[in-house]
């Protein structure tokens, strides 16, 4: 696991405290999954176009706004490597933000 990468327990722990929680989703399915894992409701689906500016260096979006948005939130995707991608370009406009580790489906696994 790499240090921008956390496990289930840490993402609830940050679900809990408010963190925003952001979903690179293949169905709706997988929203409502991890807001009932998480415990939360601060659960929403990542802008796909806004990610694609973000990891090409292309945003167009405040990086104040950008901070405002994403600071402190977990990002979750499929697998964990999308969204371990989303955060390390994240981290590129000084941006901390943390990666679920394993993503959906390893929450569904255990891992």
């Amino acid at each position: 696991m790499s240090a921008d990468e956390i496990d289930l327990g840490r993402s609830i722990e940050l679900a809990s405290k408010g963190a925003s929680v952001y979903v690179f989703i293949n169905s709706f399915a997988d929203l409502d999954y991890v807001r009932e894992v998480l415990g939360s409701d601060s659960v929403s689906d990542v802008d796909l176009g806004e990610a694609r500016g973000i990891m090409l260096e292309q945003s167009s979006e405040d990086h104040a706004e950008m901070k405002r948005k994403f600071e402190g939130s977990v990002i979750v995707c499929p697998h964990g490597r999308t969204s371990l991608r989303f955060v390390h370009a994240l981290k590129r406009y000084g941006v901390t933000a943390y990666s679920l580790h394993g993503g959906i489906e390893g929450l569904k696994s255990g891992v």
